[in-house]
C-alpha cells in the first residue's frame, strides 16, 4: 500500500516538471559476494568519492582480509570500468576513510587506523607513503585544502574523558610526500565537558570552517566555528536551530552527521539529519553562509512533501561555482525500498526531489550515498545496493549529466 500511494505521489508531481538531470546506467566498483564481507561508505561529511583532472577517486572500508581496512579505486572519466581496488591501509584494522583532490590526478586520503589518523597520496600510478599525524587516541579524520599543497587536518581525539576537535596544517612536497607542518591543536583551548564528534571542514584563502556534533549540552548539536589563516577559532556557534527542552523533546531535537561543500570563494553549504520533525524521524536540513563560514543563515527543509512520512538518511552535498550549483543527496524509502534522492537549488527553492534509475530499483536497497561535481558540473554519485536487506552489498557508481534547464541556484 505505501508503495502504491508513493507512485502516486510522485505521478501527481510530475507533470508540468522535468529534472535537468539525466544519469547514465550504473557502474560496479567492487563487487562483493561474500555474505561475511561488509562494505562501509562512512566518511565524516560522506566524502568517499573526489574528481582530479580527469581521474575519480573512490575510498571505502571493508573487511575482505578478515579485517576492516582501507581501499581505492579509480576510474578515468572517459571509460566505463574501475580499476582493481588497492588497499591503502597498513595496520591491524582501519575505519571511515575520507578522500581529498588535489591536483591533476593526485588524491589526498585519510583515514583512522589503530587509534590514530593517517594520511598519504595516491594517484592511479603511485601511492606515497602512510603517516601518522594525531597524538594519542584518534578518529574520524577530515580533510581540505588551502590550495594544492598546504592541507588541513580536523579529527576527533580523545582528551581524558571525552573526544575533543583538534586540527592540524599538512604541507604536501614535489615529491607528493607529507609533512605534518603544526601539531594538533584543540579549536577550543578549554577541555571538553561531552563528546566532539564527526567533523567536517572547508579550507581556502579566507581561512577554515570546521563543522561537528557536539553534546555538551546533554543533547546532540551542530556546532561551526572558523578561523582566519593563522588565527585562533573563534567560539563555536549552533548551526542547527535549536528546538527547546520539552515532554516532546526532551533536551533538545536529535541532530547528526553534518556534511559541508564550498560553493565558490565566500560560500558554503552545510546539510545535516534532524529530528525536529520528531513523529517521522530524521529529516534533512541545509544551511548556507556567504561569509567563508563565519556566519551561516537560516535553516532549510531539503526535501520534498512527498517525503514527509518518511525517515532520511546519510545526507552528502557537493557544490560547484560559475555557476552556482548545490546538490544534496540522501536514501530514504518512500517507494517501499530503500532509493538514493536528490534534491538540489534551483533559483531560491528546493527542487522537487528525484530517485536517479540506477539507484531507484524498487527490488534492492540502495543505501549510503556520496556524491562530487567536476569542472563541467557533472554528478558523480556512489552507493552500496543489495539484492535485499541481508544480502551482500555491492558498490556501485552513476554519472548524471546536467541539461541547464534549471535556474542557478541562489543562495540568498
Amino acid at each position: 500500500m505505501r508503495s502504491l500511494l508513493s507512485a502516486v505521489l510522485i505521478f501527481i508531481s510530475l507533470p508540468g516538471w522535468a529534472s535537468p538531470w539525466s544519469f547514465g546506467e550504473k557502474l560496479t566498483v567492487a563487487e562483493n559476494l561474500d555474505r561475511k564481507v561488509f562494505q562501509h561508505i562512512d566518511a565524516t561529511g560522506r566524502k568517499s568519492i573526489a574528481v582530479a583532472g580527469q581521474t575519480l577517486a573512490v575510498i571505502w572500508e571493508d573487511n575482505r582480509s578478515g579485517a576492516p581496512q582501507i581501499y581505492l579505486a579509480f576510474k578515468n572519466l572517459s571509460t566505463q570500468k574501475f580499476s582493481k581496488n588497492r588497499q591503502i591501509s597498513t595496520g591491524r584494522s582501519a575505519y571511515a576513510p575520507q578522500i581529498l583532490a588535489l591536483s591533476d590526478d593526485l588524491f589526498l586520503i585519510g583515514w583512522e587506523q589503530d587509534d590514530a589518523v593517517w594520511l598519504r597520496t595516491a594517484s592511479a600510478s603511485q601511492l606515497g607513503p602512510a603517516i601518522s599525524i594525531s597524538e594519542g587516541k584518534a578518529a574520524q579524520v577530515a580533510l581540505a585544502n588551502v590550495n594544492d599543497r598546504n592541507i588541513v587536518a580536523a579529527w576527533s581525539q580523545q582528551i581524558g574523558e571525552f573526544s575533543q576537535i583538534v586540527t592540524a596544517t599538512v604541507k604536501v612536497n614535489a615529491k607528493n610526500r607529507l609533512t605534518r607542518t603544526k601539531k594538533p591543536q584543540p579549536i577550543e583551548s578549554k577541555p571538553p565537558t561531552n563528546d566532539q564528534l564527526y567533523p567536517d571542514l572547508i579550507a581556502g584563502a579566507n581561512g577554515v570552517t570546521v563543522a561537528w556534533e557536539d553534546r555538551r549540552e546533554g543533547h546532540t548539536a551542530i556546532l561551526y566555528s572558523h578561523a582566519a589563516i593563522d588565527k585562533s577559532f573563534a567560539v563555536p556557534q549552533a548551526l542547527n536551530e535549536i528546538v527547546q527542552k520539552s515532554e516532546k523533546y526532551g533536551r533538545g531535537n536529535g541532530v547528526t552527521r553534518v556534511a559541508l561543500a564550498a560553493l565558490g570563494a565566500d560560500e558554503i553549504g552545510a546539510t545535516w539529519m534532524d529530528k525536529r520533525g520528531f513523529q517521522t524521524g530524521y529529516d534533512i536540513y541545509a544551511a548556507f553562509s556567504h561569509d567563508s563560514g563565519v556566519h551561516f543563515g537560516a535553516n532549510e527543509l531539503v526535501q520534498d512533501a512527498f517525503a514527509d512520512q518518511y525517515s532520511q538518511w546519510h545526507p552528502a552535498i557537493a557544490g560547484a561555482s560559475n555557476p552556482t550549483r548545490v546538490v544534496v543527496a540522501w536514501d530514504d524509502d518512500r517507494d517501499g525500498s530503500s532509493s538514493i534522492w536528490l534534491a538540489w537549488k534551483s533559483g531560491s527553492d528546493w527542487s522537487e526531489n528525484i530517485s536517479p534509475p540506477a539507484a531507484s530499483d524498487t527490488d534492492k536497497q540502495q543505501t549510503n550515498p556520496a556524491i562530487t561535481l567536476d569542472n563541467q558540473g557533472n554528478l558523480h554519485l556512489i552507493w552500496l545496493e543489495q539484492d535485499n536487506e541481508n544480502a551482500p552489498t555491492r558498490l556501485m557508481y552513476a554519472l548524471g549529466r546536467y541539461s541547464g534547464k534549471s535556474q542557478p541556484a541562489s543562495l540568498r
